[in-house]
């Protein structure tokens, strides 16, 4: 499996110069700076490249600062490195540059979702954050036990790599909580935040956020993005508001999101927006990985020499539309009714032919649109032959490991008897 995985960071990558050399670089960049200064009703480039750091970790500024960078320096390695990503993931914040470059919603909605958020966050001053670490996650869950939690008003807001967990809540109790854990043996450290992220502090900025997304169009998602509240890939059946909404609250499943993606085959992983916080996290969760910061130039030539192995490896691969050739051809018969096998066998593998010779032609790969086609053609010629439904969902589990297309088209492998 080759899979590629970009990653966008949270709050807390921000610093003052982040991106300049992209603005100076890229027309596309300095337009996008321009397109959210416009709905800011400020200069944020201005912002970025001069700070001052007071004012640019504030998180209504923090957030939305991080979102433009992290969205223009996404179309640039796309064009600039021809990066055609199979995964999109995020860590809180960046969990919403995920899915604005996946095209559920438009970059502009993403700035004012972002900047609401930021805002409605900033007033929940409640609260702060500390990073637990040295001990495993699962030794501090079970010393959690001892402690009643919610009295202390403390919850887990981040699950980030085997060695790192993240608590919010009180700060009273965060500090006795604290003090607990240090005693058998973490290293604790508050963070510098302005309130209790990822907790029922939150709650507050629930309502101005649920506004905003009210307001905005939710489209499908033309890349597949991980959602952190579950750690699972988010499905055209989800409500993206919703889980939006949740995330304020709720805890970032950082683990299990580096987890997934691993088992589904991603083999190189690009932290796209400023510094190399989530690079450094996905190290601690998986040995032997290829993780780059695109920000970073020594992380440049690791890209392009990974992408280009990637490239090649895939070159070898059968295609998806050869495959649903070959298994239409392989797949025995058992329907003779002669009118029917020729508009429900012939045609339809007329029509798959058809499709490969023209993607053969042009020297290409397929795209979405014509996989899609060639399944669905090879769907109502496995039920023409009169293929059983398991056979089936074995046929088109192997056409779309062979072809790595698993995650476009996953109904093909939960068919169920009509």
């Amino acid at each position: 499996m080759n899979k590629v995985t970009i990653i966008f960071p949270g709050q807390a990558s921000q610093y003052v110069g982040m991106g300049k050399k992209y603005y100076d670089k890229y027309e596309s960049v300095r337009e996008r700076f321009e397109e959210a200064s416009e709905i800011l009703g400020f200069d944020l480039a201005k912002l970025c490249f001069e700070g001052p750091t007071k004012d640019l970790v504030q998180t209504q500024n923090a957030q939305v600062a991080i979102f433009v960078l992290s969205f223009a320096m996404f179309e640039v390695i796309q064009k600039e490195e021809n990066v055609q990503a199979d995964y999109l993931a995020g860590h809180s914040l960046g969990e919403l540059s995920a899915l604005a470059a996946s095209g559920a919603f438009s970059f502009k909605d993403g700035v004012r979702i972002v900047y609401t958020r930021g805002q409605a966050m900033a007033k929940c001053t409640q609260g702060g954050m500390s990073a637990v670490t040295k001990l495993s996650v699962d030794y501090v869950l079970n010393l959690l036990k001892e402690i009643d939690l919610e009295s202390m008003n403390v919850e887990i807001a981040n699950y980030n790599a085997p060695y790192q967990t993240v608590l919010t809540g009180s700060k009273e109790g965060l500090k006795e909580v604290g003090e607990y854990l240090t005693k058998s043996g973490a290293k604790v450290v508050s963070l510098n935040v302005s309130g209790a992220f990822h907790s029922k502090y939150m709650l507050g900025a629930a309502e101005e956020l649920s506004k905003v997304l009210n307001e905005v169009e939710i489209k499908e998602m033309k890349i597949p993005v991980m959602c952190g509240l579950e750690g699972r890939l988010y499905t055209n059946d989800d409500d993206i508001r919703e889980a939006l909404i949740k995330q304020l609250t709720g805890p970032v499943h950082w683990s299990t999101v580096v987890q997934k993606l691993d088992e589904l085959g991603t083999k190189l992983w690009i932290e796209v927006g400023p510094k190399d916080v989530l690079k450094k996290l996905i190290n601690r969760n998986i040995e032997q990985v290829e993780a780059y910061a695109y920000e970073k130039e020594e992380d440049l030539e690791g890209i392009q020499k990974a992408l280009a192995r990637i490239e090649e490896v895939k070159k070898q691969m059968p295609n998806l539309i050869g495959l649903c050739l070959g298994a239409a051809v392989a797949t025995r018969n058992t329907n003779w009714d002669e009118q029917a096998y020729t508009e429900g066998v012939v045609k339809p593998y007329k029509s798959i032919t058809s499709i490969f010779d023209q993607v053969a032609k042009e020297d290409r790969k397929p795209n979405e649109v014509e996989m899609r086609q060639a399944l669905e053609l090879l769907k109502l010629i496995f039920d023409t032959k009169g293929v059983s439904v398991e056979e089936q969902k074995q046929r088109f589990k192997s056409i779309l490991e062979y072809s790595e297309s698993e995650a476009l088209f996953p109904e093909y492998e939960s068919l169920k008897e009509e």
